[in-house]
């Protein structure tokens, strides 16, 4: 499982210049692809009004906060990343629940994981604290920000690069999960492979 964040070095996203914000949770196939749309129903095109129908107007308010599309609505941005990604989760499908589903509960299940496993990422304050801060003179090597990143978090981490390819984007945590997405627990992936690939020895 992914755990993806953003960097905007243009426009920081409307959050705090002192955060990474949420790109998305997503199953990985440990090969580097992943699924996409998978073909659970049913799709959801408006999340804030299944998430204020749960009762979740907290979780909105983070969201609203970290969950910050670079451009676009936070709403388009929101149904994009659970009908691609949420899709493909399956302990989120209806018939997982048994009697206990009512319509968008995956929804609140998926969004309340997520934003809860980011609050437990912090990866401005994990740079920072090896002083490796947002700057367009200094440079820093991959092996100084992905190890920061690691000892931080205890899992690994693949990154993205924008520009020229030398502008940090994006840091992926990667981990495996024993159970269901919503009760299960995330274990740190300890090895990578080409291209992000991950593995437990």
């Amino acid at each position: 499982m992914l755990l993806t964040q953003f960097w905007d070095a243009e426009v920081h996203a409307r959050g705090s210049e002192e955060d990474w914000t949420m790109h998305g949770l997503w199953p990985d196939l440990c090969d580097g692809t992943y699924d996409a749309f998978c073909s659970m129903t049913p799709s959801f095109p408006d999340i804030t009004s299944v998430l204020a129908k749960h009762n979740q107007e907290d979780l909105l308010d983070i969201m609203h906060r970290y969950w910050t599309p670079a451009y676009g609505t936070a709403a388009h941005f929101w149904a994009h990343e659970f009908n691609k990604h949420g899709t493909c989760i399956n302990t989120l499908r209806s018939s997982c629940y048994g009697e206990a589903y009512s319509s968008g509960l995956e929804v609140v299940d998926y969004f309340a994981r997520a934003m809860s496993l980011y609050k437990t990422l912090d990866t401005y304050t994990a740079l920072a604290e090896k002083g490796i801060v947002p700057s367009r003179s200094t440079r820093y090597t991959l092996a100084d920000v992905t190890d920061a990143l690691e000892e931080a978090s205890g899992t690994k981490v693949v990154l993205r690069c924008s520009g020229r390819g030398d502008i940090l984007h994006e840091a992926w945590y990667v981990y495996f999960v024993r159970g269901s997405l919503q009760t299960g627990k995330f274990v740190p992936a300890e090895a990578l492979g080409r291209e992000g690939r991950s593995g437990n020895s």
